[in-house]
């Protein structure tokens, strides 16, 4: 029953799971960088992983919570379920996938990836703290960790490490 309860933690704290495994992804990569000797950019690698790990396969468990079990997600945010709700996981299902793939792209590619989903998620925020303050909806996936984590501090902290990765990627070469 353990292992049971293990797994019932982490997928009930997936974003939490994903940040962790991104940080401890990070570590490592930078680590083995600078035991090589090889060039790197800490910020770049850190940008990668928070791409792969929360955008990408973040939006990849979401997505198909939102496409295939819409009733469960919604009523995790306090919401009705909606046929649009099959359209949005399906884009973050999209979304998931090239967010995964930016990890081996280079600045510009990874860029597009982060501005569209933190703009996406911020607007989510906006609309979640709405929700709290007009309709007093204090739901787990409307006010709790996801909020704050998933779609206020990850976002920025994404953002972040994009506008300091610029200096290693600056000027861009024309094409």
């Amino acid at each position: 029953m353990i292992i049971g309860e293990i797994i019932s933690a982490i997928l009930s704290n997936f974003v939490v799971t994903l940040l962790a495994i991104a940080i401890v992804m990070s570590i490592v990569k930078i680590r083995r960088a600078k035991l090589s000797r090889r060039p790197y950019s800490a910020v770049y690698i850190v940008w990668g992983e928070l791409l792969f790990y929360m955008y990408g396969i973040g939006a990849i468990y979401g997505g198909f919570f939102h496409a295939y079990f819409g009733t469960m997600a919604a009523a995790g945010i306090g919401w009705q379920n909606s046929p649009f709700q099959y359209e949005l996981g399906w884009f973050e299902i999209g979304y998931g996938l090239t967010a995964a793939m930016s990890l081996w792209r280079g600045y510009q590619f990874r860029l597009a990836v982060t501005l569209p989903y933190s703009i996406f998620l911020l607007a989510a925020a906006a609309q979640h703290i709405k929700m709290m303050l007009v309709q007093h909806n204090y739901a787990a996936n409307n006010a709790g960790v996801l909020l704050w984590l998933g779609d206020i501090a990850v976002p920025i902290a994404v953002l972040l490490t994009a506008f300091l990765a610029r200096r290693d990627h600056w000027p861009w070469p024309s094409e």
